[in-house]
């Protein structure tokens, strides 16, 4: 029989995993700075882009480093969002609102036509309206 590096396991170290331990490094989402220079300062390896944050305004740095070690700053002002009232829906006649106004409607016609008639029968007649 062959020698067992593995302690005569006959299918190698059990529960072994050789990536268990590896942990991923932790990248920061920003930073915060006070003002251009300090952005200008942050230290940023190669082909790396940081977020920073002024500490003094509300402004925020986008800070870009190629692979030659040249580092590009961007400037973002950045401005609240103000939150609009929802806008009050708009306000229908119902169905009753309707017939309510078509009675209006047809008591002043009717009305109309009443005076119209009184008009015609004096003309008719031979009385004058105007005076």
């Amino acid at each position: 029989m062959a020698y067992n590096q593995y302690n005569n396991y006959p299918y190698g170290i059990p529960n072994y995993n050789p990536y268990s331990n590896y942990q991923a490094p932790q990248q920061n989402t920003y930073a915060i700075v006070n003002g251009i220079e300090g952005a200008k300062q942050y230290p940023l390896s190669s082909n790396q882009t940081m977020l920073l944050m002024d500490s003094n305004e509300p402004i925020a740095y986008k800070k870009t480093v190629n692979g030659l070690g040249q580092a590009t700053i961007e400037a973002y002002k950045l401005v609240p969002i103000v939150q609009e009232e929802p806008k009050q829906p708009q306000e229908y006649a119902l169905k009753c609102d309707l017939e309510a106004l078509k009675e209006k409607i047809d008591k002043i016609y009717s009305s109309l036509e009443k005076a119209q008639e009184i008009e015609k029968k004096e003309w008719y007649y031979g009385k004058s309206v105007c005076k």
